[in-house]
This record gives C-alpha cells, sequence and structure tokens, in this order.
C-alpha cells in the first residue's frame, strides 16, 4: 500500500484549490449566461441571427443540392466500398437483391468491395 508522508497537507490544499476552481468556474458561466441573455434580447442581434440561419440554411441546401449523389460514391464523388462506405473499391462482389418485378423474386447486383470489411 502506498502512503504518503505529506498526504494532510496536498489533501487539504488540493480540496480548497478545487473549491476555488468550481467557485471560478460558476462565476463565468453565470456571467456568460447573462451576457448572452442580454446580448440574444437585442432586436439587432436577432435579425443578425435571423439572417444568419437563413443564409446558412440556404448554402446547405445548394451544396447538398449540388453534391454528386451517385450510388456507392463519397461526397466528392469518388467511388467507396457498398459496405463499409470508407475505403476505394478493388473489386465487386455478387449480391442478391429482393424485388417485386423480378421473375425469381430477386436481382443479382453487383457492389464495389473493398475486400477488408
Amino acid at each position: 500500500m502506498h502512503c504518503s508522508r505529506f498526504s494532510a497537507i496536498s489533501l487539504g490544499y488540493h480540496g480548497r484549490a478545487e473549491r476555488a476552481e468550481k467557485a471560478l468556474i460558476e462565476k463565468r458561466r453565470r456571467y456568460n449566461r447573462l451576457y448572452m441573455r442580454h446580448w440574444r434580447a437585442d432586436p439587432r442581434h436577432q435579425a443578425y441571427e435571423r439572417e444568419n440561419r437563413e443564409r446558412w440554411h440556404h448554402e446547405r441546401k445548394l451544396r447538398s443540392a449540388l453534391r454528386v449523389h451517385g450510388a456507392y460514391t463519397d461526397d466528392y464523388g469518388d467511388p467507396v466500398c457498398g459496405f463499409c462506405r470508407k475505403s476505394l473499391p478493388v473489386t465487386r462482389v455478387m449480391r442478391l437483391e429482393v424485388r417485386d418485378y423480378a421473375p425469381r423474386g430477386y436481382v443479382e447486383v453487383r457492389i464495389p468491395y473493398c475486400g477488408e470489411c
């Protein structure tokens, strides 16, 4: 069992330091909370935030509309594994996919495969 000769001193100091740190954190949180309440209450800031939100939403819609939506591709249009969607595919594997219109109830589908996942 490990025993320190200065455990009583260090534990007392450590406890005071922890309390002081918690008090400082609580004071900073209180200040930040009050500051943001005042900031959000200002009509100019509300209008500014609304415009930012609308602009961001519009930009996000444009990004998703312009993104390549090919099967088994990443966000940049590069081919990826059909299972893990991370690695580059090395080969294609055959899988069966259930379809209502198929004569036997399924069709054979080739999926890119990285060989690792």
